[in-house]
């Protein structure tokens, strides 16, 4: 399970435990297709065969690129790689 949180970020409670991920800063725009771009980055993090923690970090980077774009549903690559580096990912992975 994967729910937005807004502008706080993602929160993710799967098999393999549960994180929240915050983006570096707040980001003022548009909203109009974060929620696509998060699943965008959710998806091709899945695709990709990421770890949780690295899937939420890219949703929540791209969405925010996408809020902080001039255009509703574009985002500006920089934008988006800048902060992916910075979203904290805090949580723990299940029991073994």
């Amino acid at each position: 399970m994967v729910t937005s949180l807004g502008a706080d970020g993602q929160f993710a409670l799967t098999p393999d435990g549960g994180w929240q991920a915050r983006p570096p800063a707040p980001v003022r725009g548009n909203p109009t297709g974060a929620g696509d771009s998060a699943v965008a980055g959710l998806l091709s993090g899945l695709a990709e065969g990421l770890p949780w923690p690295d899937r939420l970090a890219r949703a929540v980077a791209l969405s925010a690129a996408t809020v902080a774009a001039p255009a509703a549903g574009e985002f500006d690559r920089t934008t988006y790689e800048d902060p992916l580096t910075r979203v904290a990912v805090t949580g723990r992975p299940a029991a073994a």
